[in-house]
């Protein structure tokens, strides 16, 4: 059995055009230059993406997981959220997340958002979208950090 060697990073600019060829493929918004891309590889071979996209100054939003069929089963999503979270300067990320993912996105502190909580616009109108587009039942959540001094 071959061993997996799994290397998490950020996105070189030349990838930019991969990682949308994916999007597109699977129906996704397109990235830009100005959002954080992650890339999970596998031995070198590129297994996987996600990205935080800017919200304003203090949320973002966390997507675009995408694993390619050859490589699921061996965590890569988790480790991309993972570089995401730990690389996010954001003090809150919404996620719109398939609802059959809920519990995924729970573990690492997504929340489904109350329908009391302000939700930025944009994020909205993207959670709308993501719904009058996929088949698949989709959920507006959000994590949270309270920083101290």
């Amino acid at each position: 059995m071959t061993e997996l060697n799994m290397l998490v990073r950020k996105i070189f600019p030349e990838e930019l055009a991969w990682a949308n060829e994916q999007y597109s493929e699977i129906n996704f918004k397109l990235s830009t230059e100005s959002d954080l891309i992650a890339i999970a590889e596998i031995n070198g071979v590129k297994a996987g993406l996600g990205r935080l996209c800017a919200v304003d100054n203090k949320a973002g939003e966390l997507g675009g997981m995408f694993v390619l069929p050859d490589f699921r089963g061996h965590a890569i999503a988790a480790n991309i959220v993972d570089f995401l979270l730990k690389n996010s300067n954001y003090s809150t990320l919404y996620c719109l997340a398939f609802a059959h993912l809920e519990v995924f996105y729970k573990r690492f502190g997504f929340l489904p958002v109350d329908e009391t909580k302000s939700v930025p616009k944009e994020v909205t109108d993207k959670f709308l979208w993501c719904r009058d587009t996929y088949d698949s039942s989709v959920l507006l959540m959000c994590r949270e950090e309270f920083f101290t001094d």
